[in-house]
């Protein structure tokens, strides 16, 4: 049995999946994925830039100026309640196709499931609730709500040890986030990067305990090991 940290977005729910409320506000599919993907790649830079600059921001805050700034990017002009409605979806995303059956594989091998993520609690309690996943994670944790900062700042996989309650070799990270995996790795963690998108890793002298392409995967990695990470 292990203590498994998990993220949340990227990982287990799919942000991209936004673009089913974008799409009924634009033109079609293909601008509101455009929207939805510039919208997560500065939701993800301006977590970076304002934890390095020790900038403090509500993730709520920072993922409203994303979409706000993704609308702009694509000149796409909506009435403040449909920004409002899609805004409030952001708590309606779906989980990858593999998660339900990994994490109840996970759970049934006796490990312990905790989220140590970015986004607000009530976000991650959202989606995690909408996904229909909510009832394997033993513990949420807002990283940015407890700490202050986002990953990878060395404080979040401290605040994860904390909340793991046991030795750290009993404990391993799991993102779907090369960058995150490197961050939990310098603070002495195993970790595991769920690489769905068949990415080429960073060439950086980091090399993931486990590289796998679902969590599927994983699951069963673990138990061919008798649950050991």
């Amino acid at each position: 049995m292990a203590v498994l940290l998990f993220d949340s977005q990227g990982t287990l729910v799919d942000n991209y999946t936004i673009a089913d409320a974008i799409e009924p506000y634009v033109t079609g599919a293909r601008i509101a994925q455009a929207i939805s993907y510039d919208w997560r790649q500065r939701q993800k830079w301006y977590m970076c830039y304002t934890t390095c600059a020790d900038y403090k921001a509500p993730m709520p805050v920072l993922n409203e100026a994303a979409f706000r700034w993704a609308l702009e990017y694509h000149r796409v002009t909506l009435p403040e309640a449909a920004i409002t409605e899609i805004l409030s979806k952001y708590q309606q995303l779906r989980a990858y196709p593999d998660v339900p059956e990994a994490l109840q594989s996970l759970k049934a091998q006796g490990h312990i499931i905790k989220i140590i993520a970015n986004p607000a609690k009530f976000m991650l309690e959202g989606h995690l609730e909408y996904a229909g996943i909510r009832k394997y994670i033993d513990e949420v944790v807002s990283n940015s709500e407890e700490e202050g900062v986002f990953k990878p700042h060395p404080k979040v996989f401290q605040l994860g040890l904390r909340k793991a309650g046991v030795p750290q070799d009993q404990c391993l990270w799991v993102t779907g986030h090369f960058w995150e995996a490197v961050g939990a790795h310098r603070q002495g963690f195993k970790t595991a990067w769920t690489n769905r998108a068949l990415l080429p890793p960073d060439r950086i002298g980091f090399t993931p305990t486990y590289t796998i392409t679902t969590l599927l995967e994983l699951a069963e990695r673990l138990e061919k090991q008798g649950g050991k990470v």
